[in-house]
């Protein structure tokens, strides 16, 4: 870059005898944006309390009965599953939209036999088969059982069924259904079969798939917590590891983190394709009915779909392409890449206490997320409850009664309308709740950012303190760490809400746009209409992508000089500019190679934890729990393995940043001589082709 082109960006930086890195005497930056976020951090909390004063997220994790009650829960503490009086009324496809037009009842278990009413019997031999709504005695001798069935008080039949998803299922095979030799009939006297109670399930599998799902999860969370925790610690300790060796021996496992990603990259390569290639064989080992198909666990049948097992094929056949063409272009640069990082970890060695930090902005940042999950589930389930109409296929039978007209519970079940039936819908929610919900994920994108944003900055500070200490083993400020992180709260609150606040409003407008996005595909199927959305959602992400580097820089620029933060940002960014050959040809490279060692410790934890719960590693399958999904916990834990493996190896992208960043002011700060000599390490200016002349007299 000529010297024309330096002058669009800036003076070059000056040589100041009184600078020793970071500025003692300085002032609070960007105070407005701290008391808006100080303020919409209250609004939040008036969020949160709201959605626990009208939440119930019960709701959402059991199954609900006629009354809108919750199975196993308060007074139906005992009675867990949820039983359909007439299964056969669910066979249609209205039920995917309204529900089955049937009594829903929570009860202790589901029948483990075949019953239907039979006029033949009498009363008494009945009584002890009856399955009744909550609060009807069947034991009542002043009503009989014919009252009641009519009545719709109790059910008219019912099968042997398992619980599936908090409901009884039928668990019936092919042929008849018999109950003491005859076959069962329904109310309207029609056979029961096996076939009408396997349409009705598969409709209900596919109304119910979502509430199944969450229930599944939530359920393995619950009881493999231990083994949760147990993963994220492994993980914990494998990326501290790492880190350390990387200290004593950057060059050694950095090599190895590239072989490594590439040995792993073709392993996924071959395992997908072999698992794809089986399944593509047609081979079929599953033993369950239809019924019980239709509701067995979605994310399980997905790892037996042949064509997932093929997009991770080719996914992973892209990336180690991807990878090999990197290193085949790049690879005259690595060694170059490789010393810096070597540089930042003797800061990193010099400073110990930077590779425990990041534990505070994890836990904060973790402290976020648990809030805007729970703010989340509460919100989803607040509202009343809501009856609706529902009628048989051959319509209501009823004037001015309407199929999915609201009524009350108490009030319908006393007219006489046997073709309908006034059952729970769903949860009437208040009006502003999407508000609330578009609020609680912008609160959780700002604060994420922001928390991400402190730890960059802190670690910025601490490790310009090192870098512009000409005596590294001597000048090197006591407890960088803690002088940095108290000069950040004190003075730079505001800074990082301001910088945090641009990347959330970008990210908020990513996700309306991916929203848009969803729903233009309901409604058409344009491909112009689809070219400009990718186009637009691309152009954001690379937005949100260059705005992420302007900000990091502008966090290091102010904590060595505690400015604001467009100040900052400008002259960081006129920096990088001046100098911008280098940064694309070290920077990037450097960025790139922790990258890959961070995704390394992530595959390995990932593998491992995919080959012991898929049961794969015989000898762990008796120290495990049962599991609805054995993918709940190696996602889970794959994904938490990522955000620790980022937490530690931030601290060496932010210490090769700020290094570089610094290296670039003292390059035009400083000369050499002996007036003006470079504060870069004896090893930096070798990397680098830099070095002190009045050393070599």
């Amino acid at each position: 870059m000529g010297q024309d082109d330096t002058k669009e960006y800036g003076e070059s930086i000056k040589y100041d005898a009184s600078f020793k890195g970071p500025i003692k005497n300085r002032s609070c930056t960007d105070i407005l944006c701290l008391l808006l976020f100080v303020a919409f951090l209250a609004g939040w909390g008036v969020v949160t309390v709201f959605a626990a004063l009208h939440g119930d997220p019960s709701r959402l994790l059991y199954p609900t009965d006629s009354m809108g009650r919750v199975c196993g829960r308060g007074e139906l503490q005992n009675k867990s599953f949820l039983l359909f009086f007439d299964l056969t009324r669910c066979a249609t496809p209205k039920v995917i939209a309204t529900g089955c037009p049937t009594p829903q009842v929570c009860v202790e278990k589901c029948p483990t036999t075949n019953w239907f009413y039979n006029p033949v019997s009498g009363d008494a031999d009945m009584r002890p088969y009856l399955i009744c709504q909550d609060g009807v005695n069947p034991k009542n001798e002043s009503v009989t059982v014919q009252q009641f069935i009519s009545s719709g008080k109790c059910a008219y039949y019912y099968v042997e069924s398992e619980p599936m998803a908090g409901r009884c299922i039928p668990s019936v095979q092919k042929g008849l259904i018999l109950f003491n030799g005859t076959q069962i009939r329904n109310e309207d006297k029609d056979l029961v079969t096996s076939d009408i109670l396997t349409k009705a399930s598969i409709f209900l599998g596919k109304f119910y798939k979502a509430t199944e799902v969450a229930e599944g999860v939530f359920q393995d969370i619950k009881t493999s917590w231990w083994v949760l925790l147990s993963g994220f610690g492994v993980a914990m300790l494998v990326s501290f590891l790492w880190i350390i060796l990387l200290r004593f021996i950057s060059a050694i496992m950095i090599w190895f983190s590239l072989i490594a990603f590439i040995g792993l990259s073709g392993f996924g390569a071959y395992y997908t394709l072999n698992k794809y290639l089986t399944l593509r064989s047609g081979i079929n080992n599953s033993t369950m009915t239809a019924a019980e198909y239709e509701f067995s666990k979605e994310i399980s049948r997905f790892a037996e779909l042949e064509t997932t097992w093929l997009v991770l094929f080719i996914i992973t056949v892209t990336i180690l392409v991807v990878c090999l063409l990197v290193l085949i272009f790049l690879r005259k640069r690595i060694n170059i890449a490789i010393a810096l990082i070597g540089q930042a970890s003797k800061a990193v060695g010099d400073i110990m206490s930077t590779l425990f930090f990041p534990v505070i902005p994890y836990v904060l940042q973790l402290v976020f997320l648990v809030l805007f999950c729970v703010v989340a589930i509460l919100l989803a389930s607040a509202g009343k409850t809501e009856y609706r109409i529902m009628c048989l296929e051959d319509g209501c039978g009823c004037p001015n009664v309407k199929e999915n007209d609201t009524c009350t519970y108490e009030e319908f079940n006393n007219t006489a309308c046997p073709g309908a039936s006034c059952q729970f819908f769903d949860y009437v929610v208040d009006p502003n709740i999407p508000r609330l919900h578009i609020y609680n994920v912008f609160a959780l994108f700002w604060s994420m950012f922001f928390v991400s944003a402190f730890g960059e900055m802190v670690l910025a500070g601490t490790f310009a303190s090192w870098y512009w200490a000409f005596n590294k083993s001597k000048d090197v400020p006591t407890l960088p760490v803690t002088s940095s992180f108290c000069r950040t709260i004190r003075y730079h609150i505001g800074t990082l809400a301001f910088g945090s606040l641009i990347i959330a409003i970008v990210r908020m407008i990513r996700v309306i746009l991916e929203y848009i996005d969803h729903k233009i595909r309901e409604k058409t199927d344009s491909k112009i209409i689809r070219c400009i959305m990718c186009c637009c959602r691309c152009c954001l992400w690379c937005l949100e992508k260059f705005l992420k580097f302007i900000n990091r820089n502008a966090y290091v620029y102010c904590a060595i000089y505690g400015k604001n933060f467009c100040v900052s940002a400008k002259n960081a960014f006129s920096l990088i500019m001046r100098n911008i050959a280098r940064v694309v040809v070290l920077d990037k490279v450097t960025d790139f190679l922790l990258f890959i060692g961070k995704m390394v410790v992530v595959g390995i934890i990932g593998i491992a934890s995919f080959f012991i719960f898929s049961g794969e590693v015989k000898p762990a399958q008796k120290y495990l729990p049962e599991m609805n999904y054995y993918l709940t916990p190696v996602i889970i834990i794959t994904i938490g393995t990522f955000f620790i493996a980022s937490a530690f190896f931030s601290v060496y992208a932010m210490a090769v940043d700020t290094l570089f960043l610094c290296f670039l002011e003292d390059c035009e700060r400083n000369d050499g001589s002996e007036e003006k000599p470079y504060f870069m390490s004896k090893d930096l200016m070798k990397i680098l082709d830099k070095k002190n002349k009045f050393k070599e007299a």
